[in-house]
């Protein structure tokens, strides 16, 4: 990536995380567990789910296990049927399983504290060694437990940075998740992180975006074109009549005021 390119990315996406603060604020919480180990349990189950789901299974699952040992002990047929609510339940419960039994054999325990201490790739490319965790799932368990600047990309991050310009249109998650990490603003990734997801749900939405209220439409190249391509339509109304043109008719004695043509029968005049 050229130099130029690259001081621009940085640039705009320190304005798009200003344009967002100014409608939602600066976000600093999130709904993910901040012990590395439940995070990353947390974040298998929000694969492919909905956050209400997700929080669903995971109730379940710390009601049924309520510790981490009893947690990796438990029969991957327990561990399904707790977790069902949040879906694909097989092959999150193998998941979950197979990520402890490797902490526990090569850890001596239930603890990822030692990622603290390695440089964010490394650290990454360790948790996205495990069957089932991409590079989302770890960047969420690096920026939230650790507070590495990891750039987390969901699906909502993912369709407004490509309908803003930000990657390529056939970027996925992976690689738009380490094209745009480094240009994000020290301090930023989670703002920025947690403000794309909001604009995604509630006005950069799959099918009908909310071009017209979005904090962003002066910096989108797709905004601007679906703004062009579809104006908003003009509104045909009559010009506003004066109140006393409206009343001469009843004044004078006469028939032909506004008020009183427009005045259903058998019923007294609206003052």
């Amino acid at each position: 990536m050229m130099a130029g390119t690259v001081r621009g990315l940085s640039a705009r996406l320190r304005e798009v995380c200003r344009l967002l603060a100014g409608r939602f604020g600066r976000p600093d919480l999130c709904a993910h567990e901040t012990d590395p180990v439940r995070n990353l349990v947390l974040t298998i189950l929000s694969q492919n789910t909905t956050d209400a789901n997700r929080d669903r299974a995971y109730d379940r699952l710390e009601e049924r296990f309520p510790t981490l040992p009893a947690l990796a002990a438990a029969r991957p047929s327990e561990l399904e049927e707790a977790i069902r609510v949040g879906g694909l339940a097989r092959a999150k419960a193998k998941a979950i399983l197979g990520a402890l039994a490797r902490i526990r054999e090569e850890r001596g325990g239930y603890s990822l504290d030692f990622l603290r201490g390695m440089p964010l790739p490394e650290a990454r490319a360790y948790l996205t060694s495990f069957p089932g965790v991409g590079v989302k799932t770890a960047n969420i368990l690096l920026l939230f437990s650790f507070g590495m600047p990891a750039f987390p990309v969901d699906t909502h991050v993912l369709r407004v940075t490509k309908r803003l310009g930000l990657v390529p249109a056939t970027s996925d998650l992976a690689k738009a998740a380490l094209s745009l990490e480094p240009h994000v603003g020290p301090g930023d990734h989670g703002p920025l992180h947690l403000n794309l997801i909001r604009l995604g749900r509630e006005v950069c939405r799959p099918r009908d975006p909310r071009c017209a209220e979005c904090p962003l439409l002066a910096v989108c190249p797709e905004g601007k074109r679906r703004k062009k391509a579809h104006p908003a339509p003009v509104r045909n109304t009559l010009p506003r009549v004066p109140r006393s043109v409206r009343l001469e008719g009843h004044a004078t004695g006469g028939s032909g005021g506004i008020a009183e043509a427009a005045q259903p029968k058998g019923k007294g005049r609206i003052a």
